[in-house]
C-alpha cells in the first residue's frame, strides 16, 4: 500500500451549503480521498492486530487461546458435523 505525503495531495475541502446557508456536504477531491481510506485501513489493521496481541502472547508461549480449539478437536467437530449431514457435499 502507498501512501502519498500529506503536504504534496491533501487539498481543503469545499462545502456544500444548503438553502439555510448551512453545510450539508463536504466535497473532496480524489487523491485526498484515497488517503483518507488508506488512513482508515491502516488503522482497522492496527485494531486488528491490538485485539489478536493476546492470543498470540498465548501461541508464543505455547498456550492455547481462550475460546480457541486444537486441530484435533477441530477435525472431531467436523467428522461429527459430516457424519450428521450438516455439511455440504
Amino acid at each position: 500500500m502507498t501512501t502519498s505525503k500529506p503536504s504534496q495531495t491533501l487539498q481543503p475541502p469545499s462545502y456544500v451549503v444548503g438553502p439555510d446557508g448551512r453545510p450539508t456536504a463536504v466535497v473532496i477531491d480524489l487523491p485526498t480521498w484515497k488517503i483518507i481510506v488508506e488512513r482508515l485501513e491502516a488503522e482497522e489493521d492496527n485494531d486488528i492486530l491490538r485485539e489478536a496481541a493476546a492470543d498470540l502472547a498465548a501461541l508464543a508461549s505455547g498456550a492455547l487461546p481462550s475460546g480457541w480449539k486444537t486441530l484435533d478437536e477441530f477435525e472431531a467437530e467436523l467428522d461429527a458435523l459430516e457424519e450428521a449431514g450438516e455439511l455440504p457435499g
